[in-house]
């Protein structure tokens, strides 16, 4: 007759690897670096953005990689240059930032615009459009299959209506307007959702690359 009982080596086993998996997940939570204070209700900040997956864009500056959002920060966006307002008004609104980073540091985020219209938007185009918000500035092409990265990883569309030409051959494009800010490790960090001011965008970029 027993007079005791014993553990199974399967209970104890259990037992000991729920502890590791609840160690593991406390020091994973326990590491994850804490959200800016304050951001603005349209910006989102991402602890651990997704990187890119491989591209190859034709720009102004030579041909835009991976490696092209890596060592500093990037702001990143997707339009056209025949777009009548939210395209000049971001690209104006990302110089004015780039101001107030020039005036008080630390060193501007590059920006790089990308033209989901290749068809009008040639380099010389871009290399006219584009600089003349800030000489910095890039510009970039991507046809519909260069755009796939930015697709299936940030959830960027542009759709061509070129079946809807006006008398001049104009035509209306329907894209993401979100900025995006990616980090030096070339990650995912940030994303603006407009409408945005120059102050509230200068803040909140600036609170961004102040945490990390």
């Amino acid at each position: 007759m027993r007079t005791g009982s014993r553990s199974s080596p399967s209970v104890i086993f259990l037992f000991c690897a729920a502890l590791l998996v609840l160690g593991g997940l406390g020091f994973f939570f326990w590491h994850q670096p804490a959200p800016p204070q304050g951001l603005g209700d349209r910006t989102q900040w991402l602890a651990r953005g997704p990187s890119l997956p491989p591209f190859s864009l034709p720009s102004t500056q030579g041909i835009l990689t991976q490696e092209s959002l890596t060592g500093r920060w990037t702001f990143l966006l997707f339009g056209y240059t025949h777009c009548p307002d939210v395209c000049p008004t971001d690209l104006a609104l990302l110089a004015s930032v780039s101001r107030s980073f020039k005036k008080r540091g630390p060193p501007a985020p590059q920006v790089i615009f990308v033209s989901v219209d290749p068809g009008r938007d040639s380099l010389s185009v871009l290399g006219q459009y584009v600089p003349a918000f800030d000489p910095s500035f890039i510009g970039a092409q991507a046809t519909a299959a260069q755009l796939k990265p930015f697709t299936q990883s940030l959830g960027v569309y542009a759709v061509l209506h070129d079946q809807e030409r006006d008398g001049r051959g104009n035509y209306p494009v329907d894209h993401s307007s979100t900025i995006f800010l990616f980090n030096p490790a070339g990650r995912l960090q940030a994303s603006f959702q407009m409408p945005q001011t120059p102050d509230g965008l200068f803040r909140d970029t600036q609170a961004i690359l102040a945490s990390e």
